[in-house]
């Protein structure tokens, strides 16, 4: 390690002396600068501390002790070595006062100064060693110690108290920052359409120790700095001391703070749901269970929500199986009955009501809907394979929605898989007939000509057909209209290019809308995610 040093003397023949007759760099030091008087020295010190001070004790405008008095005065700190004459030692005890790490008489050798310079900067080096050293026990300690936090903290929201078990007493022993007072429990879920695309374990450990530090800061006025921040598996988690000024006004005013700091300094969307008071620590358990269930809102009101627990939460979740549930259970078999007469838009606006009707009733838990949308995918597969249709590849696809439900974080996505597949089954019962040619001739045109601004009314003029004509017969044929078909084709191409990474821009453009707004509208329409979320959702997988 180079150490910086700086030579006040105002003997010029000695000043060169030291700086010629001995090879500095040779030893690792860097000459900062040179000064002929203590002023001069003074102002070096202040524009650029250096590590070492090697000054004569008098010179013009201010002495050696007067400039090491001044420096450290100024918030400088150095190591220092005195030169003195044999009738200057009266300026011992003040040179000790003033912390002087060794003196040398003059006349003096370049060895001699050599000598002294080496065994300071071994001295410095050293006392560096030892601050490392320090430093990081003290911060393996506070690893540990937060390490040590998080597990009683995941323990406690786990299982009641046990018998003899003191929390107080541990929270005192492990310097947690809340008082044996009222508490309340908040869950924090990062929501998956900002999901952070870490390249690697490590990169998400940083984003969670980032979301963790950002979400004690924030909460920290609320609740007066009475407050752990924690870790339970995936999920982030608080714990704070709760009082009377606690307002839902104020509480809600800072869980939105919190979701603007997360999207502006880590670009992620989060949910955010918390229980209702406790009186202390001894029922942390309770209060996490009432923050789950207070999550299940995300699932009926969407991501990026504020839930509250309330009594309401668990007299809903009293309510009758989902599966004994009449008007669910005769919208199903109107459902079967529009794909069985292929009326795509009836069966997607059966499925419609249905969701509806859940969201109405929403004391159904997002188990028992995820639970019923499976009975439901299980009941379209045995329609797909009556019809015949239901080949290798099908036999997959059912598969593979019936592994995305337990993933569906709103009753939006369910929604979204299920006409997914009644699109799909309509889709392959018409590709069973034999299409009308003038049918077969659009498919053709929209195949080659989807990235222009293709219309009905150019289809019908290249097919020699009206275009009222051309329309009942592509709604008769397949089941949708031509502009729906137009636009699922070309959502279909979009989703390739995005899974390329072409800008959303450029992917609008090619695929033959001229605004992006209009292609990120029709995008979500028949996918249910924005062209950003789809292709984010892509490269994270």
């Amino acid at each position: 390690m180079a150490l910086r040093m700086i030579i006040a003397e105002d003997e010029q023949s000695f000043r060169e002396g030291i700086l010629t007759l001995v090879d500095w760099k040779l030893y690792d030091i860097e000459i900062a600068g040179e000064a002929e008087n203590g002023q001069q020295a003074l102002e070096m010190i202040k524009n650029d501390p250096p590590d070492l001070l090697l000054t004569d004790i008098r010179m013009p405008h201010l002495n050696g002790l007067d400039l090491i008095r001044e420096a450290k005065a100024a918030g400088h700190e150095f190591r220092s070595v005195l030169l003195t004459g044999y009738n200057e030692f009266e300026y011992a005890k003040e040179a000790i006062k003033l912390g002087v790490s060794d003196y040398l008489l003059k006349p003096c050798t370049p060895h001699d100064i050599v000598r002294v310079i080496l065994e300071l900067k071994q001295k410095i080096e050293e006392s560096e060693n030892e601050d490392k050293m320090l430093s990081e026990l003290n911060r393996s300690w506070n690893r540990n110690l937060h390490l040590l936090k998080n597990q009683i903290l995941s323990q406690w929201i786990q299982q009641p108290l046990m018998p003899l078990e003191n929390r107080q007493s541990v929270m005192e022993e492990v310097g947690m920052a809340l008082l044996s007072a009222s508490i309340q429990v908040g869950i924090i879920r990062i929501d998956s359409s900002t999901s952070p695309n870490a390249a690697s374990k490590r990169d998400l450990e940083l984003i969670r120790y980032a979301l963790l530090n950002i979400t004690g800061e924030t909460l920290q006025p609320l609740y007066l700095g009475e407050l752990e921040v924690f870790r339970h598996g995936d999920e982030m988690l608080w714990i704070g001391n709760y009082s009377d000024h606690m307002t839902h006004e104020a509480i809600e005013s800072a869980m939105k703070k919190l979701q603007l700091n997360l999207e502006a300094y880590l670009k992620l969307s989060i949910s955010i749901s918390i229980s209702s008071p406790k009186c202390s620590v001894d029922f942390a358990h309770i209060g996490y269970q009432e923050a789950i269930e207070a999550m299940e809102g995300r699932f009926y009101q969407g991501r990026g929500g504020i839930f509250f627990y309330t009594c309401l939460d668990r007299q809903q979740m009293l309510k009758g199986s989902i599966l004994d549930d009449a008007f669910l259970q005769r919208m199903e078999k109107e459902l079967l009955i529009s794909l069985q007469n292929e009326q795509y838009e009836q069966a997607v606006d059966t499925i419609e009501a249905c969701m509806s009707h859940i969201r109405n009733n929403s004391g159904y838990s997002k188990a028992e809907v995820q639970l019923r949308s499976t009975s439901l995918i299980l009941e379209l597969q045995k329609f797909a394979q009556e019809r015949k249709v239901a080949s290798i590849e099908w036999q997959d696809s059912f598969v593979n929605w019936i592994e995305q439900i337990p993933n569906m974080e709103t009753l939006d996505d369910c929604s979204v898989v299920l006409q997914k597949i009644v699109q799909s089954i309509v889709e392959a019962v018409s590709n069973q007939k034999s299409l009308h040619r003038t049918v077969s001739a659009t498919i053709e045109l929209i195949k080659h000509r989807y990235n222009t601004n293709f219309t009905l009314e150019l289809a019908a003029k290249e097919t020699f057909v009206s275009n009222s004509y051309l329309s009942s017969l592509f709604k008769q044929e397949l089941g949708v209209n031509f502009l729906d078909y137009l636009h699922q084709y070309r959502v279909e191409r979009s989703k390739e290019l995005l899974r390329q990474s072409y800008k959303i821009y450029a992917v609008s453009k090619l695929v033959g809308y001229q605004e992006e707004r209009h292609f990120s509208s029709t995008f979500k329409k028949w996918t249910g995610l924005t062209p950003r979320q789809y292709q984010k959702n892509y490269t994270a997988e």
